[in-house]
C-alpha cells in the first residue's frame, strides 16, 4: 500500500517502541496494520463505491459503510422510542 492512512506507535514495558502504517476499514471500522511495500489485495482491497480501501473480511462483499450502518440502528432507535417499544 503507497499511502496509508494512519499511524500507530506500540510502546510497552520492555524493548523499543514498534511503528506501524495503519489504514480503517470504511466499512467495518477495523484498523489493519501495513507493513511496507505490501499491495493492498494482501490487506483487503479497494471499494469502488466509497473508493477507498477495505479489510479482508469486507472485502468482495457489498457496499454498507460504516457510517450508515451507525445512521441505519439511530433512526431505528428513534422509531422504537416514538411508538413507545
Amino acid at each position: 500500500m503507497r499511502r496509508p492512512q494512519g499511524y500507530a506507535i506500540w510502546t510497552g514495558p520492555e524493548g523499543p517502541p514498534v511503528e506501524q502504517d495503519t489504514f480503517t476499514c470504511v466499512h467495518c471500522n477495523t484498523v489493519v496494520f501495513v507493513t511496507p511495500k505490501t499491495p493492498l489485495e494482501d490487506l483487503g482491497g479497494w471499494c469502488g463505491m466509497c473508493s477507498k480501501p477495505v479489510c479482508k473480511h469486507c472485502a468482495g462483499k457489498g457496499c454498507t459503510p460504516f457510517e450508515k450502518r451507525l445512521e441505519e440502528i439511530e433512526r431505528r432507535e428513534r422509531l422504537l422510542q416514538q411508538i413507545g417499544v
